[in-house]
């Protein structure tokens, strides 16, 4: 299972990391999503440019795969802790 969806730019491993997310569940997708959004948070917070942009395209792109699916993924503040 993967922790966290991060691609640098460019990411030569982003066809494998997007078919192991494929394959997941809609629950996994949403909890994929919410921990790759907490941790961007945590990379703005701390002013890790570099990691936020490449989290923040992990999740992009979870947002897309879901939607293609049917599944819509909101973003939506979260809440610091």
């Amino acid at each position: 299972m993967i922790e966290l969806l991060k691609f640098d730019e460019p990411d030569p491993e982003r066809q494998a990391k997007e078919a192991v997310v494929h394959r997941l569940t809609e629950e996994e997708l949403r909890s994929l999503y919410n921990r790759t959004r907490a941790a961007a948070q945590r990379a703005r917070a701390a002013r890790q440019m570099e990691e936020l942009y490449a989290l923040i395209r992990g999740t992009k792109t979870i947002q897309r795969i879901a939607g293609e699916r049917g599944i819509l993924i909101m973003s939506r503040r979260l809440h610091a802790g």
